[in-house]
């Protein structure tokens, strides 16, 4: 059954019902007419009959010397009888009756100043399947009609419904296409004022996103200068001043102070790159290859750190329409968090693998484990231990929702120790579109 919800379908069925609407009312008016005006000839023809009969006739006897009775009848179908008033039985002037599977009229009309009638009847079988056989083909038409109308409306609704489906087509492809100018002369007239709008739109986008990443990058530089200086002086005074124990502490609070800030500023400039990289253009890359690549530099990582590393790749090839720079946002930050709170001499596996509606890439260390209670992604949340100004998984979830995965954490299942970090790529949108 057709969704009432979908714009096309609707248009379909109102097209489709009014345009039947249409078809059978003509035609059954034609029917009508045709019909009706048939019989009202008939009729006339046997009144214009009876009437030359009581102008040239005034007994049976003299009609049958100079008429042909048998010959009339097979040429026209008519029996005409001049009869007296005593055998009349009073009735409409025209009357019809089937007899078998025979049709007749029958017609009668009184002589003036005289006590006879003449009676015409008219055999109208052909007539009467003439007219079953035109009902027939009107029924066959309205039947063809409809199929042709329903067929008609559809590509009618299709055509007038591509210019909305191409710009639906864009918009659910936000980052892949939404921040590129619509082509107007694409577009019809009457979509013309709409392409400008959202022309409008996504300049008033790229220059707001352009002046924020502007001003993160540009703070985090101001704030960098500064910051410099005072770790400079600060160790300077630390070696003048090395026996005396109050100052040595205080200056080490400040070195410590320090390095959060200049850690939170190379978080926001990691932030302001995170916008730019939204504004990269997709590349058909082999995901695959790519994590390839990746693994062996995070095994060496790994090495250096007393932890193990492997990977696994059960699908060999998977190439995708993807931004590789959002996507590395993301990875990276799982397998670095991964490594970090995962112990030495502990295991960090890499391994993909795809369901009936995703194809999935999975970290799973052997750390401590997330506290499932909490939003990880939230910015500046981040674990007891770590150093950072917790924007890292924050990052990771807007590089996701750019470029259209889905990334989540969770522990490991069945009471193993460590997490799961795992990137969700929808085929219907990274497959089917491609």
């Amino acid at each position: 059954m057709l969704s009432q919800r979908s714009l096309k379908n609707r248009f379909v069925i109102e097209l489709s019902v009014s345009m039947t609407a249409i078809l059978l009312f003509a035609i059954i008016i034609l029917s009508i007419y045709f019909s009706i005006t048939l019989k009202n000839n008939i009729k006339e023809d046997m009144r214009q009959q009876a009437t030359y009969i009581i102008k040239t006739y005034s007994t049976q006897q003299e009609y049958d010397e100079s008429i042909n009775k048998n010959l009339l009848r097979n040429l026209s179908g008519y029996e005409i009888s001049i009869l007296s008033d005593n055998n009349y039985v009073r009735q409409k002037d025209i009357v019809g009756y089937q007899e078998g599977n025979r049709h007749f009229l029958e017609f009668t009309k009184h002589y003036p100043h005289h006590n006879k009638y003449v009676k015409i009847k008219r055999d109208i079988s052909k007539e009467q399947g003439l007219i079953t056989n035109m009902y027939f083909v009107v029924l066959t038409m309205i039947l063809l009609g409809v199929i042709f109308i329903i067929f008609f409306s559809y590509i009618l609704s299709k055509k007038l419904m591509h210019p909305l489906e191409v710009l639906t087509h864009r918009f659910t492809n936000m980052n892949e296409s939404m921040l590129q100018y619509l082509d107007l002369k694409d577009l019809p007239v009457e979509f013309e004022k709409l392409g400008e709008s959202i022309n409008f739109l996504i300049t008033k986008i790229q220059t707001f996103i352009n002046y924020r990443k502007e001003l993160y990058v540009g703070t985090a530089h101001e704030l960098k200068t500064p910051l410099a200086v005072m770790r400079l002086k600060n160790q300077i005074t630390l070696m003048k001043h090395k026996e005396q124990d109050s100052i040595k502490e205080a200056l080490q609070q400040n070195i410590e102070s320090i390095d959060t800030l200049n850690s939170m500023i190379h978080n926001i400039l990691e932030y302001g790159r995170a916008e730019g990289a939204q504004f990269e253009q997709p590349q058909r890359i082999n995901l695959i290859r790519l994590m390839a690549n990746k693994a062996e530099e995070y095994e060496l990582l790994a090495q250096s750190q007393n932890r193990n590393f492997i990977y696994h790749f059960s699908v060999p090839d998977f190439r995708i329409n993807v931004q590789p720079l959002l996507f590395m946002q993301i990875f990276q930050n799982f397998i670095q968090n991964a490594l970090r709170f995962t112990p030495e001499n502990s295991l960090v596996a890499l391994e993909t693998r795809m369901d009936e509606k995703n194809f999935i890439v999975e970290i799973i260390d052997e750390g401590i484990g997330i506290d499932e209670s909490k939003d990880l992604f939230a910015p500046f949340h981040r674990s007891q231990d770590s150093t950072g100004a917790g924007l890292g998984l924050f990052l990771a979830q807007n590089a996701a929702q750019s470029m259209g995965v889905v990334i989540n954490i969770e522990n490991r299942p069945n009471g193993e120790q460590g997490a799961i970090a795992s990137i969700r790529f929808p085929l219907n949108r990274f497959l089917l579109k491609d």
